[in-house]
């Protein structure tokens, strides 16, 4: 039997990176790959990567491979194009068993039914379903004939009607799956993240899940069953490590984990490992403000962590409180001081606009409380204990509470709603807010981008490999500029 799984890439793809194409192979697609070829050797799989080689090469690479199942995973983003994937794959193959997933199929399962002519939509993660539901086309052959209701965690049509079967429980023991397939894929196609100490570099995942309930996210894939948050063991981690030096020469991880400090018990045995085995690498995490202590920092420092993603969101402490970030002010600067004792650099995330609800009242960041926010992130930056930002508009993603209270307040512009593609264009602000413009949007976030530059050059960390890159941010930063200048509305 032929799996082809394919991480779907959108028609056209934007001008300025936005996908993160060519950074990381797709770890997930990979990771449900090896799960098929331990439980079941016999079968033949291929991984596309449809953000490296585009649309109509993802398409074309399906034709000629012409897999008895095809899975995809794609985002909110990409999804009408991966309806249209589908379609245009329908046409040409009735009897293929074509399979979605991802965050975005999750969280709308019913939209991928509707709108395309896919067969089933696996929702939550992926290895144990799709590896039941290939199992069971081995044994029964036909799809017609196959009783998916006893597959946990998919839905489908049978009769003009969508079916919902059980919600399946999450895979407990994480070292059971296998590292993630990379060898079905070109690891030199991937260049790693703009910074980095060492070269090559990859991206892991240390653990699944988050045990916060932030409104803004939208990682639903990890929200549907129990136990919410699960660590594999420093032991299977630093063993992965070890393999991607040995087999590819990495040199420096970046774990892309929700956050890394999620367990502090967990992260301190992680970095004990690292410095237990000798490895000589260089690694890079996302942390949470708090929980985090020095005993970590230090020996995070000492295993070869260097640089974080810190998520502080907003400079507004009744907007923390109201987005569910459960920390504050105090203790983002807290661990910052912390982060910078040890001399790891730190990027702090921010989001622009935010909206929550208060006992049923809408409440939402206006230009004031936004301004807060771009100046507490200057004087962390000037006091020297952010490096680098990350600056963004909020947007309510399908599969958050974020979502959930935009939809109740009619707040998504409604030549947005549903039309997904549209959101990946620069230009596109989802949130219409009460006396709020594009042009305020646009002018903030313009501010906001003239701070990570200002950053980015202070650091001088970049060479002539990064002027393309850097070049394409400039672009963005102009036209912002140029709306929050010209637009009227």
């Amino acid at each position: 039997m032929k799996v082809q799984l394919v991480f779907v890439p959108p028609r056209i793809m934007p001008k300025y990176g936005e996908l993160g194409e060519g950074i990381s192979p797709p770890l997930g697609i990979l990771s449900i790959a090896s799960y098929l070829r331990k439980k079941l050797p016999g079968v033949e799989v291929k991984i596309t990567d449809g953000l490296l080689i585009g649309y109509d090469n993802a398409v074309r690479e399906v034709c000629d491979f012409k897999p008895d199942l095809l899975g995809l995973s794609f985002y909110t983003p990409v999804a009408l194009s991966a309806y249209c994937f589908i379609n245009e794959i329908r046409e040409k193959f009735q009897n293929m068993l074509i399979l979605t997933g991802g965050p975005h199929a999750t969280a709308l399962p019913e939209e991928s039914l509707k709108l395309s002519r896919t067969d089933i939509v696996v929702m939550g993660e992926g290895e144990e379903t799709v590896y039941e539901i290939v199992k069971m086309c081995l044994e029964e052959g036909n799809i017609k004939s196959m009783n998916l209701s006893n597959i946990n965690g998919i839905a489908f049509l049978r009769d003009g009607k969508i079916q919902h079967t059980e919600t399946r429980e999450y895979i407990k023991n994480l070292d059971e799956i296998p590292f993630p397939a990379r060898e079905l894929v070109d690891m030199k196609n991937y260049r790693g993240w703009f910074l980095c100490k060492q070269t090559p570099e990859t991206t892991m995942i240390f653990s699944r899940g988050c045990p916060y309930n932030c409104t803004f996210c939208s990682n639903i894939v990890w929200n549907i069953s129990q136990p919410r948050v699960r660590l594999r063991s420093p032991q299977n981690i630093v063993d992965e490590m070890q393999h991607l030096h040995t087999q590819y020469g990495i040199k420096e991880f970046f774990d892309n984990s929700d956050e890394f400090n999620n367990n502090v018990e967990h992260a301190i045995s992680i970095c004990r490992e690292i410095i237990r085995r000798g490895l000589k690498i260089t690694w890079k995490t996302q942390l949470r403000a708090y929980p985090l202590n020095e005993e970590l920092v230090e020996l995070m420092a000492k295993s070869g962590c260097w640089y974080v993603h810190l998520g502080i969101e907003s400079g507004n402490a009744e907007t923390l409180k109201g987005i569910g970030k459960h920390v504050t002010l105090t203790q983002v600067v807290e661990a910052c001081r912390l982060l910078k004792k040890y001399k790891i650099k730190v990027l702090g995330l921010f989001m622009l606009f935010n909206v929550w609800e208060r006992d049923n009242e809408l409440k939402y960041e206006n230009i004031e409380m936004t301004d807060q926010t771009l100046d507490f992130a200057r004087k962390l930056v000037a006091d020297r204990l952010l490096d680098y930002i990350g600056w963004s508009i909020t947007t309510p993603y399908p599969g958050s509470k974020l979502h959930d209270i935009v939809a109740k307040f009619g707040l998504i512009k409604e030549n947005l709603l549903g039309n997904w593609d549209a959101w990946l264009k620069e230009d596109s602000f989802v949130l219409k807010l009460p006396g709020i413009f594009d042009k305020d949007m646009a002018r903030m976030k313009t501010k906001g981008s003239f701070l990570r530059a200002k950053c980015m050059l202070r650091s001088g960390e970049f060479g002539l490999k990064d002027v393309g890159y850097i070049g394409k941010k400039c672009l963005k930063i102009l036209q912002n500029e140029f709306k929050a200048r010209f637009q009227r509305v």
